[in-house]
């Protein structure tokens, strides 16, 4: 969601969503990004997340961006009076079919693995397997511990990824290609 905070007075504040990410020029860049095979790691948390808005927010947005999460002029937004309210995000509809499929499934199948694995046992970062005649980008991760991820850490993670003959970094193949 794209937000932007209107000067509404001194010390007052007042954040209103204007859109979604990412804008038609973004959007472009991502397609000529991926058209010239340049890496792209996509960093998920949900299949379908849901983004709570304070009731106040959502009146504030745009007709345009309302009508883009819920239909046409708003009217499927529940009105039972609470506070907060929950809208939808589209799922990655930035990415062509057959990558938000991709994705989709990456969600699938790590909720599945995560389901079996203690939190505590577990990477911050779960990476989509790199195969045979799947394109090298875009590449699918689950921030596990978003704390543990600064922007360092994943533009190394980026690096290493996309590199020719890049492997996973475990205990018994050893870390020789980070050296």
């Amino acid at each position: 969601m794209l937000w932007n905070e209107p000067a509404v007075g001194p010390g007052r504040r007042k954040w209103i969503p204007t859109g979604l990410w990412p804008d038609e020029a973004q959007r472009a860049l991502v397609r000529e990004h991926l058209d010239d095979g340049r890496p792209l790691l996509v960093l998920l948390d949900e299949a379908r997340s849901r983004l709570p808005l304070l009731r106040e927010e959502w009146q504030s947005a745009p007709r345009r961006l309302v009508r883009d999460l819920v239909g046409t002029g708003g009217e499927n937004l529940p009105d039972d009076g609470d506070e907060v309210v929950e809208v939808r995000l589209p799922f990655l509809d930035w990415l062509p079919q057959a990558h938000r499929e991709r994705a989709a499934r990456f969600l699938a199948d790590s909720d599945a693995a995560l389901s079996l694995t203690p939190m505590a046992l577990l990477p911050p970062l779960l990476i989509e397997e790199a195969r045979r005649g799947v394109p090298r980008s875009p590449r699918f991760a689950r921030r596990l511990l978003p704390s543990a991820l600064t922007a360092d850490r994943l533009a190394a993670a980026v690096q290493y990824l996309f590199a020719d003959g890049g492997r996973p970094c475990g205990a018994s193949a050893g870390c020789e290609a980070l050296r």
